[in-house]
């Protein structure tokens, strides 16, 4: 099972996301801004989209919205976003 471990503010409303497998990307999450739900209004404040955290692997806000890792790796995927590293530390 893959694991969220870290993420990195990148710029608006980007998050570069590592995952446990050594992979990483960078996703635009400003789709969610045009989406009218009490989860993702809270988002449209920069400083609140920022303020995100990791619980149990998955990417989360303390509204409540929250992304699971195997979902955001599948979406980076898909996009052709994800970067996989071989450096072992």
């Amino acid at each position: 099972m893959i694991s969220l471990i870290e993420v990195i503010y990148v710029d608006k409303y980007k998050l570069e996301l590592h995952f446990s497998n050594n992979s990483h990307g960078i996703i635009d999450f400003s789709y969610l801004l045009d989406k009218d739900t009490s989860l993702t209004n809270q988002l449209k404040d920069i400083e609140y989209f920022k303020n995100n955290f990791i619980d149990f692997g998955a990417l989360c806000w303390k509204n409540g919205l929250e992304f699971s890792a195997e979902s955001l790796h599948e979406k980076l995927a898909h996009l052709n976003r994800l970067v996989k590293s071989n450096d072992v530390a």
